[in-house]
């Protein structure tokens, strides 16, 4: 029998580096996460489970589904998002939904697409993928789109669809 041992502390941590970005450092069941500002709940963040991954560019993953609930200055519920993935860049304050992502804000409004991101510091969703967006009156659909996060004011790329225009009477 030969045995061999090594002391290269360089390979030691290329081992290490590399078991530590294949795997998270942190695994939550039923996750909860709140943003606030000024001490007032802004984002409110639900997963059924959230790891954390580190390394050169740290990131949280959800891949059971997730619940976004966003609030305004008053505490009011403004736009709620669902999607069955995302990955959270907090270094960047960027989200990113995937598979199934659907947003409806207060007044029934529901977008759904494939892909969104929400960049926490702007307050503002965008994709570049296909949308559509069904109202009481209407259902647009687009290729991209730009919104505030609480789903109220959007710019639809790319438009088509059944769409209402009203005009003011002269």
């Amino acid at each position: 029998m030969l045995f061999a041992c090594s002391s290269d502390l360089e390979k030691i941590k290329e081992i290490q580096i590399t078991t530590d970005e294949a795997y998270p450092v942190e695994t939550l069941q039923n996750a909860k996460l709140m943003y606030s500002d000024s001490a007032i709940v802004r984002v409110i963040l639900n997963a059924t489970q959230m790891d954390r991954y580190v390394g050169d560019e740290p990131y949280l993953e959800i891949t059971k589904g997730l619940k976004v609930q966003f609030f305004n200055p008053s505490g009011s519920k403004e736009s709620e998002l669902t999607a069955q993935y995302a990955k959270i860049d907090e270094e960047k304050n960027l989200m990113e939904a995937k598979n199934t992502v659907k947003v409806k804000n207060v007044n029934g409004d529901l977008l759904e697409t494939e892909h969104l991101v929400w960049n926490e510091k702007t307050e503002m969703v965008y994709t570049e993928e296909f949308v559509k967006i069904t109202t009481k009156d209407e259902v647009i659909y687009g290729e991209g789109l730009e919104s505030n996060q609480d789903f109220t004011k959007y710019t639809i790329k790319k438009i088509s669809g059944t769409i209402m225009l009203t005009h003011a009477d002269e």
